[in-house]
Order: C-alpha cells, then sequence, then structure tokens
C-alpha cells in the first residue's frame, strides 16, 4: 500500500553526499530483474535505517519504491506504469482488473500484490486488501507500504492493539514515515486508556 511520507528531522546532511551515496548505492551490482529480489535492497534499508537526513532518507525510499515497482519483462513493466496511472487518475476497477493479471503472470511479483492492496482498501474490500498484503509480506518482509497499509486497515476496523503491531513493524523497517511516531503515541495513549 502506500507508503506515509518521512518526517522532517533537525540533524543537518550535506545534499551533495546523499546524491553521492545514493548512486553509490544504486550503481553495485545491478540485476536484470530489480524488484524485491534486488541484492542492492539490503544496503539501501541498511541506509534507510540509519540516515539522519529527511533529504537523503526520502532519496533512499524513492530508490526503493523504483526497484519494487520495476520488473524485467517490458510487458509487465510496460502495464505496471499503466496500472499505476490508472489508480492515480481514479480508474480503480480497471487498475484492480490489470494488477490482477499481473499476479495471474507473475505471482512472484510483490509490487502487483501490493498494488492491488492499495484499490481493493480503497475500493473498501478489507478482507482482500489484507490477502493481498499477506502475499507481500511473504515475497518481501520489509514493505514499509504494505505494513502501514495493514495499520489502516485495522485502525478502519476498530483494531487498535492490531494496527499499533503493524504501524510499530513499519517503523522498525522505516523510522523515516511521517507521522508514524505520532500514531504510535496515540495508539498506545488510546490503549492505555482502555486498560484503565
Amino acid at each position: 500500500m502506500l507508503p506515509l511520507i518521512p518526517r522532517a528531522t533537525t540533524r543537518r546532511f550535506h545534499p551533495f553526499l546523499g546524491v553521492l551515496f545514493l548512486l553509490l548505492l544504486t550503481s553495485i551490482g545491478q540485476p536484470g530483474l530489480a524488484d524485491q529480489t534486488d541484492p542492492r535492497l539490503d544496503n539501501l534499508f541498511a541506509a534507510l535505517k540509519t540516515s539522519h537526513s529527511t533529504l537523503q532518507a526520502k532519496r533512499i525510499e524513492t530508490t526503493i519504491w523504483h526497484v519494487w515497482t520495476h520488473h524485467a519483462n517490458p510487458d509487465i513493466a510496460g502495464a505496471m506504469t499503466r496500472g499505476m496511472n490508472l489508480m492515480e487518475s481514479g480508474h480503480l476497477a480497471a487498475a484492480e482488473t490489470l494488477f490482477t493479471a499481473l499476479i495471474d503472470r507473475d505471482p512472484n511479483f510483490a509490487e502487483a500484490w501490493n498494488k492491488r492492496a492499495t484499490i481493493r482498501f480503497y475500493r473498501g474490500n478489507d478482507a482482500g486488501a489484507r490477502h493481498d498484503i499477506a502475499m507481500v509480506m511473504r515475497l518481501e518482509p520489509r514493505h514499509f507500504g504494505a505494513l502501514s497499509g495493514l495499520g489502516m486497515i485495522h485502525m478502519r476496523a476498530g483494531d487498535t492493539a492490531a494496527a499499533l503491531t503493524a504501524y510499530q513493524a513499519a517503523q522498525r523497517v522505516n523510522p523515516h514515515l511521517e507521522n508514524i511516531d505520532a500514531l504510535i503515541e496515540q495508539l498506545m495513549a488510546k490503549m492505555r486508556g482502555r486498560a484503565i
């Protein structure tokens, strides 16, 4: 599902060094297939966790999303782009059909599952979205977008404890998600209120 936006930090990081670091990470060992199996992701996730700069974290996160959405098969890559365009233009039923076809073609492409989960959430199909998120997490356990989406599903269902667990898992993977700290604190306060 769609991630939260990185929050601001008070530490400064020279933008040129961030760009240089990102270029270095993305140039090492470019594989033919870039998706959740791309070996660059390990370094990108390590850098994301240790980044002290909002700008650097956002660039790393953008690179992760690019890797996740890329597919070596040009037909599948083109269909992914068309599906995202359909989503952005509000044609959710057509986008869901397209992502379902992508899943049928390559059931190991985690981002196709994630995009369909997002659409299903928007369309109110929380059971379908949860199923798709489970598939995303099986294929890419570090998918902070899917984890934060799971948190939204649990919040909509009124399951505070499950929402808290999902958001905490997303925060462990990507501590730069916007509002993640505040969301977790609100959910923890709500849980404390119930315990009183």
